[in-house]
């Protein structure tokens, strides 16, 4: 079978209609990406095996209700990912947590992580709303590297140096929390 009897089947049509319409919220590139590795299976599938029907290789590939959910989630994370957008980033962590199962954990982990990183960011705000109360503070008992609502016998000892420390913590853990997670994405071939 060639290509071009493939591609004006029926049946495959009607299938790549289904995987269009499941795949529509991905940018173009992405979306062409997954067809293009969807059509080259089903060919090759054809071409391999000599008798099989359009019907058995679609069969064969299985369901797109089956694969596609956990393959635009993955796709949807490199793309945030990339972008390094953080809107993006918990859009798509949602996404994964919502339609890729098994790696739902790892998402959720993901996300608390960049909650825990965004702590430092709110600890800027804090540090120039409540200077006396935010900071390295010091006292007879420890130590607080945050915000203290008591502050009694307690020394600042980092000053307006606290500002530039947590917003090159933010960044730093935002960048290698991200790139973890890009790194982490599994790979549908």
């Amino acid at each position: 079978m060639n290509i071009e009897t493939l591609t004006t089947h029926a049946s495959y049509i009607a299938y790549m209609k289904k995987v269009a319409s499941m795949i529509a919220s991905l940018p173009n590139t992405s979306q062409r990406e997954i067809q293009g590795e969807i059509n080259s299976h089903i060919y090759e599938s054809l071409r391999t095996t000599p008798g099989l029907s359009v019907e058995e290789a679609l069969q064969r590939f299985g369901d797109p209700d089956a694969y596609l959910p956990e393959w635009a989630a993955v796709k949807k994370m490199e793309i945030a990912a990339g972008s390094f957008d953080p809107i993006r980033i918990f859009k798509a962590l949602l996404l994964g947590m919502w339609n890729h199962s098994t790696h739902a954990i790892k998402y959720i982990v993901f996300a608390l992580l960049y909650v825990f990183t965004f702590a430092f960011g709110l600890l800027c705000i804090l540090k120039l709303i409540f200077p006396s109360h935010t900071g390295l503070l010091i006292s007879g008992q420890g130590f607080t590297f945050g915000f203290n609502s008591d502050i009694m016998g307690v020394h600042e000892v980092l000053g307006w140096w606290f500002l530039p420390i947590c917003l090159f913590i933010t960044i730093l853990l935002y960048v290698i929390i991200t790139i973890l997670l890009k790194a982490s994405l599994p790979k549908f071939k």
